[in-house]
């Protein structure tokens, strides 16, 4: 499969699901939240690096990162400036890109959510960034405690964010199917009655 035909099918999946399919791990840090509610998001990851309270390395990714692409921003170890706002997401839009990942902050909040481009972030400021800085593209970045690179699978819904080696994202997608499908059996045998501890294996206790 094409990474985006992976990315695609990755995107079928709850992020519990591609948890449990990945070895339980990938998990970014809950910190991590939709801004947009109910969004979800699937891409591959474009990675950002910015100078503490600088974006001009987003900027650089707005107008660089290829169709489809889920820009991940490390915002430098502050979640106090805004890396992304009503017009980074306009851009998206316009661009093709599929959202934002970043461990800062986010603005222009009903634009953001006008605009409908998914965006998870840390939380909301109103504080604005320096453009001095031209920071870093295209580097193995760590965001919400997982290591991101370049390339790798992004997947996002209600439940957080599960980043996918791109090496690993065919085998993960096969497992996942597995992975779904037993889910779904579990849960008709848990409305035909069956006792929890029964279905996933655990001694029954009278």
């Amino acid at each position: 499969m094409t990474p985006i035909k992976i990315a695609e099918t990755l995107g079928q999946y709850p992020t519990a699901t591609l948890y449990e399919a990945a070895g339980k791990r990938g998990d970014m840090s809950p910190a991590i939240r939709p801004i947009i509610p109910n969004s979800s998001i699937f891409g591959i990851a474009y990675t950002v690096k910015t100078f503490p309270s600088d974006t001009t390395a987003v900027i650089r990714a707005l107008d660089q990162a290829p169709h489809a692409s889920v820009l991940v921003i490390d915002a430098g170890g502050t979640n106090r400036a805004a890396v992304w706002g009503g017009t980074s997401s306009l851009v998206s839009s316009r661009r093709g890109l599929a959202g934002c990942i970043t461990n800062g902050s986010v603005r222009d909040t009903d634009d953001i959510i006008k605009t409908g481009i998914p965006v998870y972030a840390t939380g909301i400021s109103p504080r604005g960034t320096l453009k001095n800085h031209e920071g870093w593209l295209n580097i193995s970045v760590s965001v919400g405690g997982v290591s991101v690179s370049p390339g790798d699978f992004i997947i996002g819904d209600s439940d957080g964010i599960i980043v996918i080696s791109k090496l690993d994202g065919e085998e993960i997608c096969k497992k996942a199917k597995v992975q779904r499908e037993n889910e779904i059996v579990r849960d008709k045998r848990v409305q035909n009655g069956e006792k929890l501890a029964s279905i996933i294996g655990l001694k029954i206790v009278e």
